[in-house]
């Protein structure tokens, strides 16, 4: 009762008119859902199910209603018919209107919050709540108050995008949308790694990329286990919307984790229909959409993030706004931590904790918070209690391909709590862009945020001239981000 307790105060807080969801009374959802094949997409040339279509279920007549002809439109939270009867001109699943199209869906739209959907005691708002950042003044955009989300990016957000963009063009065309609708940070060259169609178009990635170039020539025996050596060519990579959240790599970073293969042990949250994932090759998912929709999307590239929050009325999160919320002092974007909090990880490689702070300041102490340090739970000894799993949700059963049960959706840690923004401090570390040098960057803590730093993403590789984890095109499981408004 005191997470509940704890869970209502915050929701308090949210500087955004949509109103929490009452607590839910539908039965729990089962821990191994039934199969997700049940359900046959209509939309499969983007990997998409009708659910995943923005509409709006019409409320009963009435006369005269907002939004008719003479009539006002309807203001948020007031019940519509259509996109068309809103003032925001966003109209959800529920006959309401809402500020954020991205929650215009039920699973990971308005499912953040405490416990999971159906349980007894679920309390849950949308996740497009937005809060404030008191003093920030962003110089781009000067007489603006900063709104930083108080959640992750969900996947059912994403799928809301995706969805939308599709209807659009007929196709999942980002890389048409964003050239059309360029946002105030973009980079021309980062529209070569965005989807243009389902499956049909590619790109060459140099061979070097596709693994890492210190053990370029050796034998599996020689470079150890978990290294991908280089291919001897380089290679020609889908970009295709059927491959941008799963298994393809456009560029090989430690703890990519984004392929459910047999023995990967893989944690992507966006859901592919089976067919599109036995076509690539990967195991299908045992949990269904809905399961994952609600959680926090990761597998995502940082050009993709920054398209989504620019088509959601926004722009990816700074690190300087993510510095400013958490009072850390300025460091490099490639060392996790959170506040005053920090970590040595070459040290603690070696069990080593020397240079390493992981409580006090302003956000909670590691413990607290759904992290761990290594991937797969085996560095820097077994049994650390650095890989102590604080979320398990839902029971994917034995099989070896699928790890989503330790990926939380957002607001389910009501611990991982800084100044009201929620898993800021854990779940996914969170993908930033540096406007101090025009890349990204990777910030606080989250699983296996150990191995989201290690050498090969985190220090400069031979031949190269950023680091990789800085990338447009790279993605991880172990990474998510959040989207920053001005008003």
């Amino acid at each position: 009762m005191k997470y509940l307790a704890m869970f209502l105060a915050l929701s308090g807080c949210s500087s955004n008119s949509e109103t929490p969801i009452p607590i839910e009374s539908v039965p729990p959802v089962p821990s191994v859902p039934s199969d997700p094949s049940d359900s046959a997409p209509t939309l499969s040339d983007a990997g998409l199910s009708e659910s995943s279509v923005p509409t709006s279920p019409s409320p009963e007549a009435s006369s005269p209603h907002c939004g008719d002809t003479n009539r006002p439109k309807c203001l948020l939270n007031e019940g519509c018919r259509s996109n068309a009867d809103c003032a925001s001109n966003i109209c959800n699943y529920a006959g309401a209107c809402i500020s954020t199209k991205s929650c215009i869906n039920h699973f990971g739209g308005d499912t953040c919050g405490f416990s999971e959907v159906g349980s007894p005691g679920a309390v849950h708002e949308s996740c497009c709540v937005t809060l404030v950042v008191p003093g920030y003044q962003d110089s781009a955009r000067p007489g603006k108050d900063v709104y930083l989300d108080k959640y992750e990016i969900t996947a059912g957000r994403i799928r809301a995008f995706i969805a939308d963009i599709s209807k659009m063009n007929g196709k999942p065309d980002v890389k048409s949308w964003i050239q059309n609708n360029k946002p105030l940070i973009w980079n021309d060259g980062w529209s070569a790694y965005l989807p243009s169609s389902a499956d049909g178009d590619s790109i060459i990635i140099p061979r070097l990329l596709l693994g890492d170039p210190r053990h370029d020539g050796q034998t599996p025996a020689q470079a150890g286990p978990g290294v991908i050596i280089p291919p001897t060519t380089d290679q020609s990579v889908s970009l295709g919307l059927n491959h941008q959240f799963s298994g393809q790599v456009y560029a090989d970073v430690h703890g990519n984790n984004c392929g459910t293969f047999n023995g990967s042990y893989g944690f992507p949250t966006y859901y592919y229909p089976s067919d599109i994932m036995i076509k690539n090759g990967e195991v299908p998912r045992v949990s269904s959409q809905d399961l994952l929709d609600v959680k926090a999307m990761n597998c995502i590239t940082n050009a993709m993030l920054v398209a989504f929050c620019a088509w959601d009325g926004g722009q990816l999160m700074t690190s300087d706004i993510f510095d400013f919320v958490t009072e850390s002092p300025a460091r490099s974007d490639a060392v996790s931590g959170c506040g005053s909090q920090y970590d040595n990880h070459g040290a603690l490689l070696g069990n080593d904790f020397s240079g390493t702070v992981q409580s006090g300041g302003k956000c909670p102490d590691v413990i607290s918070i759904n992290a761990t340090f290594d991937a797969g739970d085996n560095l820097p000894v077994p049994g650390s209690f650095l890989n102590k799993h604080i979320y398990s949700y839902p029971d994917v059963g034995p099989g070896t391909s699928d790890k989503v049960w330790q990926i939380a959706a957002p607001g389910r840690v009501t611990s991982d709590n800084t100044k009201g923004w929620m898993d800021l401090a854990g779940n996914l570390s969170e993908a930033v862009f540096d406007a101090s040098t025009g890349n990204f960057g990777l910030k606080s803590r989250g699983i296996g945020y150990g191995s989201a730093r290690s050498d090969l993403n985190a220090t400069l590789m031979p031949g190269e001239t950023i680091l990789r984890l800085q990338r447009p095109e790279v993605k991880s499981a172990l990474s998510g981000g959040r989207c920053v408004r001005f008003k």
